[in-house]
């Protein structure tokens, strides 16, 4: 089966399922998938990029690590915290689980901050119940959100960005916006081109 770059989509933030469901229909469930492309060559279709776990971990992930790497005020600040979520305090039981996506919108940097932490030997010593929420201006763990920390190799990203407005140039955000694609199989383009 052969996988092709269709199209960036940008942001689905709240939209998720509903875009989902919009795939699903013109593609068909399990023809299309997202992908995350690193190659500086735009116009190379056959890089099928990395799913959504690999690019959580290798991409997202590492560029909390390298982030956080020398910042000690920063991660005991956070590790002051009994915990941290984004969108919702469910997210607290994902754990170092990116799979586990049970909110209205997709979740990944708490989940990146676990393995963080986890890979630094740093737990959270706080009250189990003073969350550090990790999203929105008006969140507590508003400079950790993904807009504002930077993409660990900002030469990577796809341009032009694809970031939300609330996102910085060069963020982990805006790598994983710009570098996103949805990939369709031999299936979907016959569908799409007419040709089934």
């Amino acid at each position: 089966m052969t996988w092709t770059k269709w199209v960036r989509p940008g942001y689905f933030g709240r939209q998720r399922d509903a875009r989902v469901a919009h795939l699903n229909t013109q593609f068909g469930e399990g023809n299309w998938e997202l992908r995350w492309v690193e190659t500086v060559d735009k116009n190379d279709v056959k890089d099928v990029g990395l799913d959504f776990y690999s690019a959580s971990k290798l991409c997202y992930e590492e560029s909390y690590f390298q982030y956080l790497k020398d910042r000690k005020d920063d991660l005991s600040f956070i590790t002051s915290f009994g915990e941290c979520y984004d969108n919702a305090k469910t997210n607290v039981e994902s754990g170092l689980d990116y799979s586990k996506q049970e909110a209205f919108s997709t979740h990944i940097q708490d989940i990146a901050v676990r393995n963080v932490l986890k890979r630094r030997g740093l737990p959270f010593k706080g009250p189990k119940d003073l969350l550090l929420q990790i999203r929105s201006s008006d969140s507590t763990g508003y400079r950790f959100g993904p807009g504002n920390v930077p993409f660990y190799d900002p030469t990577l990203i796809t341009q032009p960005s694809k970031a939300p407005s609330w996102a910085k140039p060069g963020s982990v955000e805006d790598y994983w916006q710009s570098n996103k694609w949805i990939m369709i199989n031999d299936i979907a383009m016959a569908r799409v081109t007419g040709a089934a």
